[in-house]
């Protein structure tokens, strides 16, 4: 029996943050994981789907070459390098991650961990072979699978999810991806600039949900402008294999589509199974994910729960949050809770979309007295300049008493680098930073990011332009 100040039950973004997080803090940390470290994120997900996003970004540039006054051939996608290039950068993280692991001196255990009453951890079934571990806590960080929907049997070749779409070695003609929240739209965004034919189906009104609705409309109209054709509001109900190859998606009021390929893209599922609970106090709600307290504890004494297997927004960087406030609970600090409202959302599609903190309407059904403006990139110089002008910075603001900006409530942007640029806007929203608090900082020009400035600048009511 081997015992660890923390036994680490997933080395994905939330098991492997709480693992150097703690070893730094001074505890013997124990990390099983049954994979890969990293988990999905780093294997199957973030880093493998923005390196294919990039291929798409390269292929759609170097095709409109000639408006920059250079003549090139027509660009051609090797989907086989690519997929290298992708491998080698997925590999030299997840070496770089093991090898951070060791130098804080976490112990790796390669196995399946199953939870034991008295916070044990029984690993099975890896290279460590069978080990009996011991915590004075533990932390169950096993991450999430995708889901799929009745009907659509995931078989890797005419139906797939994240898992197999990204390891993809060739463009197909046409495409239907259902699901058209973050990773739907990204996948769509990719195939629509590598030459397939993309419907997007999306069963609520809009596609992102969680943004606000001029962003929504907007990557609607994008993406529809670039050849997609995207229904919104519709559901899918089945699929049929046509002889020829391919096959014959049914969805609305008995409508079709014949595509080669099916991307299910409906969210993920939280991995339980196998893990041990049901000898444990843990507790898990209907859709199976781990139920925690605000302090991220279960209800079994010691044991904690972070990242995709509890139910808050399945994102790398709330992962590492949470995994670093299960550290700070463990050794007594203060931990204030993510504050889940106000987090960054980041999607890689073209054009990107990135917002943090209320949209307007959730602005104007909170109560709040708002007062809101929009500067589109058309005017901005540094996106004339490299040529990608869609897109606008929205700002919802508190209004003050002269019937301006106040307190900045959310920050919302469609277009070029937004990903890169939402910084700023995250910071100001969670620092309930005012209009003229944010307007008094110097945005350098030419920068796409001094749209954001001016938009916070309209809001003082003395706008440039």
């Amino acid at each position: 029996m081997t015992h660890h100040d923390l036994v680490i039950i997933g080395g994905g973004p939330a098991g492997y943050a709480a693992a150097l997080y703690g070893a730094g803090a001074g505890l013997n940390v124990g990390l099983v994981e049954r994979h890969k470290l990293g988990g999905t994120c780093l294997n199957v997900g973030c880093i493998p789907a923005k390196e294919l996003l990039e291929t798409a970004h390269v292929f759609r540039t170097v095709g409109h070459a000639a408006d920059f006054g250079i003549t090139s051939s027509a660009p051609v996608v090797d989907m086989g390098v690519a997929q290298t290039r992708k491998q080698k950068i997925i590999d030299t993280l997840v070496g770089g991650l093991g090898s951070l692991l060791k130098g804080r001196k976490v112990t790796v255990y390669d196995g399946n961990g199953a939870l034991q009453p008295n916070r044990g951890v029984q690993v099975r079934g890896g290279s460590s072979g069978d080990v009996d571990l011991t915590g004075d806590h533990v932390l169950i960080a096993t991450g999430s699978t995708p889901r799929t929907l009745p009907g659509f049997d995931i078989d890797g070749r005419l139906v797939m999810t994240s898992d197999e779409f990204l390891s993809l070695d060739h463009i197909p003609n046409s495409v239907a991806v259902i699901g058209g929240g973050a990773i739907g739209s990204e996948f769509a965004s990719l195939l629509t600039d590598l030459g397939s034919s993309v419907h997007l189906f999306e069963y609520m009104p809009r596609l992102i949900a969680g943004a606000d609705d001029d962003c929504s409309k907007l990557l609607e109209r994008s993406f529809t402008r670039r050849g997609m054709t995207v229904k919104t509001g519709v559901g899918v109900t089945g699929h049929e294999p046509q002889p020829g190859g391919g096959t014959r998606l049914s969805y609305g009021e008995g409508e079709t589509v014949d595509v080669d390929l099916i991307v299910m893209c409906v969210g993920r599922a939280p991995v339980t199974r196998g893990l041990g609970l049901a000898a444990t106090a843990v507790q898990t709600d209907d859709r199976g994910f781990v139920q925690v307290d605000a302090s991220l504890r279960t209800a079994e004494a010691g044991v904690f729960a972070a990242g995709d297997v509890i139910d808050t927004a399945q994102l790398a960087h709330i992962g590492f949050a949470e995994g670093m406030q299960v550290i700070k609970e463990i050794l007594g600090e203060p931990a204030p809770p993510v504050d889940y409202a106000n987090v960054p959302w980041c999607i890689y599609s073209h054009p990107e979309v990135a917002f943090a903190g209320m949209t307007e309407a959730q602005a104007k059904e909170a109560g709040y007295d708002i007062v809101v403006d929009k500067h589109r990139f058309a005017g901005n110089g540094r996106a004339m300049i490299v040529g990608d002008t869609e897109g606008l910075v929205k700002i919802v603001a508190e209004k003050n008493a002269a019937g301006h900006g106040g307190r900045i409530l959310g920050v919302h942007m469609i277009g070029p680098w937004v990903t890169e640029q939402l910084g700023q806007g995250y910071l100001a929203v969670n620092w309930e930073a005012s209009v003229d608090e944010i307007a008094a900082f110097i945005q350098p020009h030419p920068t796409i990011s001094e749209t954001f400035g001016e938009t916070v600048l309209a809001l003082t009511g003395r706008g440039l332009h």
